[in-house]
């Protein structure tokens, strides 16, 4: 019954509820990902590929999520079985994934004006060598046709804005979740040393 009140035991208790928040985190990351590549879509058909890196960026974080989210598990059974080995790998896994997600907020947040306007030269080029005029029946033609007569680029560049933005809050809100239970990874691996 001392062992309840141990310190070792209450990093353990203290643990197990960091590597539920931790797989909380990647399920975040994967709707996240579903909710930008499925809204995305529609950018991508009218902008073209100057909105794709929101899909870059949205399986990425698909990826980052469902790692992570095995990460919560792994760590558990580590730290249940006390397999420093586990832990260890986990840890330097969870730290890789911090970086790249705190990178792509970062580059998401800095970069993000110059990527409107890298977008919106490259749709004007596109427009120039692709629409062939209001009364014709391409595809290309159509949905630009359709996007000028409900007035919407302005409303497409404002879903881009969001979604950058989403994605960046996104990745930087999982890497504040994912940092404390790095960090008792770090301790439960040093105390089983």
């Amino acid at each position: 019954m001392a062992e309840t009140h141990t310190p070792y035991y209450s990093l353990k208790k203290m643990f197990s509820f960091f590597n539920g928040v931790t797989a909380l985190s990647g399920m975040i990351l994967i709707g996240l990902s579903i909710y930008v590549n499925f809204r995305g879509a529609v950018l991508t058909k009218v902008l073209g590929l100057s909105s794709a890196y929101l899909f870059h960026v949205g399986y990425l974080c698909l990826v980052m999520g469902s790692v992570m989210v095995l990460l919560g598990f792994a760590r558990r059974q580590g730290a249940a079985k006390e397999s420093r080995g586990t832990l260890l790998s986990c840890f330097l896994v969870t730290v890789i994934i911090l970086i790249v997600e705190i990178t792509a907020a970062t580059v998401a947040f800095a970069f993000f004006q110059i990527v409107r306007e890298v977008a919106l030269e490259h749709n004007f080029v596109s427009l120039r060598k692709n629409y062939r005029g209001y009364e014709e029946r391409d595809d290309y033609s159509m949905r630009w046709n359709l996007v000028m007569e409900e007035g919407c680029f302005p409303k497409l560049l404002k879903i881009t804005k969001t979604q950058s933005t989403n994605l960046s809050g996104g990745c930087l809100g999982a890497a504040v979740m994912q940092l404390p239970g790095t960090l008792a990874t770090l301790l439960l691996f040093i105390k089983l040393g």
